[in-house]
């Protein structure tokens, strides 16, 4: 089934391709666009209807694939793979090359009586066809691929033909030869500004003119619909193309300035072409400038929100740190004395700092609480050094030493004399109570 549905597809595309080259040859004998009988301007009439040979072969190997690949439509390539579809467009076109071939013995036949600078002139228009197919069916691929090419190529081959037929209508009004008297794509203007007698610039500025305008109005549709930018923006070249390279091929025509005018400014109409469609690829589908401005303000606001939350992780970031730094902070210890100050206070380790310079028993007796021994001088002194200094009596004066602490008239702790003292009173008392 797949093999009887791409043997029906290549038949057609061949149909249709040698149908369009026999009709468009036919109309170019019938309007005498196309001559190989020698006349007055025999240079002349020679080389134009070289340039329309191949831009006929080119333009019908184009309209063939376009035409078929409508008819065929897409049996082939149901699968949607890309492979395969490629395949199938590559093979259209090329079915459309070997359609348009029609073209090379419809003019190779015509023009076969040998002239004085060619004695082979069947050899040389047979192969200015095949050049045209060969061209053609690279845009062809372009045009089945592109919706926007198809168009341009329509839209062009419709001018092309138009211009022809309003030539031939006003060289037949004044009674004239219409042989050669059709120029492809141009309008040939007499009596005009000419530019260094090469470039008719009337001429040139509808040429220029022309391609723009079928670029951005044969893109237009394609465009807002959404289709492919880039197949959008190079659609405006194809049709300008195959005028271009029909004048390439053809070459310029020495001593005609018509001919050579438009040989000069047909490059020029490709990139204008082209400009037409890149303006179209510019301004973008329906709705897109809508679409843009939302997709910036929503990226804006994404930003901002992005931009908060960053901004709120800081912050909490840094609220746990300063609850983690309070919570292991340690208060700091009280600075020690001076060597040269004196301080009541025992530091908190519960530890005087000079403990070096005091003896251990220094703080307390050596003897358990209460015993009856004399306190070493060391502990004396101590007593002597930390007691509170007494305030004067009223009308006396102060008892105090010249170090500003008050005289002490009994140690702390009990002497030698004090004990003995006490023991003789408790021992009296004693006897006291034995003889009551």
């Amino acid at each position: 089934m797949a093999g009887r549905s791409w043997a029906t597809s290549i038949a057609t595309t061949i149909g249709v391709a040698a149908g369009a080259g026999a009709a468009q040859l036919g109309i170019g004998y019938g309007l005498g666009v196309i001559s190989w009988q020698e006349s007055a301007t025999d240079a002349t009439t020679w080389f134009n209807s070289l340039t329309w040979v191949t831009w006929l072969a080119g333009t019908s190997t184009v309209i063939g694939a376009m035409v078929a690949e409508r008819l065929v439509g897409d049996e082939p390539h149901r699968e949607e793979h890309v492979a395969v579809t490629f395949a199938w467009k590559f093979v259209i076109a090329l079915s459309a090359a070997v359609g348009a071939l029609i073209t090379v013995p419809l003019v190779a036949l015509p023009s076969r009586a040998p002239r004085p600078d060619n004695i082979a002139p069947y050899f040389t228009t047979g192969g200015y066809a095949i050049a045209g197919v060969i061209v053609g069916a690279v845009v062809a691929l372009a045009a089945i691929s592109v919706r926007a090419v198809a168009a341009n190529v329509i839209a062009w081959a419709a001018w092309v033909w138009a211009v022809a037929v309003v030539a031939v209508a006003d060289v037949v009004r004044a009674g004239g030869d219409v042989a050669g008297s059709a120029q492809l794509g141009a309008w040939q203007f007499t009596g005009t500004v000419w530019v260094r007698s090469v470039l008719n610039l009337p001429g040139a500025m509808l040429m220029l003119g022309i391609a723009l305008v079928i670029g951005f109005l044969a893109s237009w549709p394609a465009g807002r619909r959404g289709d492919n930018r880039l197949g959008v923006g190079i659609a405006g070249a194809a049709g300008p193309v195959l005028v271009a390279i029909a004048y390439f091929f053809a070459g310029p025509v020495t001593g005609d300035n018509q001919h050579m005018s438009a040989f000069y400014i047909a490059p020029w109409a490709v990139l204008a072409g082209l400009g037409g469609s890149v303006l179209v690829a510019l301004i973008g589908p329906k709705g897109y400038r809508t679409e843009l401005r939302e997709q910036r303000r929503t990226a804006s606001a994404e930003r901002t929100a992005r931009d908060a939350a960053q901004f709120t992780d800081w912050t909490h970031a840094l609220a746990e740190a300063d609850r983690a730094s309070s919570r292991t902070e340690v208060t700091p210890a009280q600075p020690a004395p001076a060597d040269d100050e004196e301080s009541d206070t025992v530091p908190v380790a519960g530890r005087d700092s000079r403990a070096t310079e005091v003896e251990d028993d220094a703080y307390a007796p050596s003897r358990a609480y209460g015993a009856a021994t004399a306190p070493t001088p060391a502990s004396r002194a101590y007593a002597e050094d930390t007691v509170e200094p007494e305030p004067p009596a009223a009308g006396g004066t102060a008892t105090a030493t010249a170090t500003g602490r008050a005289e002490v008239k009994a140690p702390l702790w009990p002497s030698q004399e004090t004990t003995e003292a006490t023991t003789e009173s408790a021992d009296k008392s004693k006897r006291r109570f034995r003889k009551s």
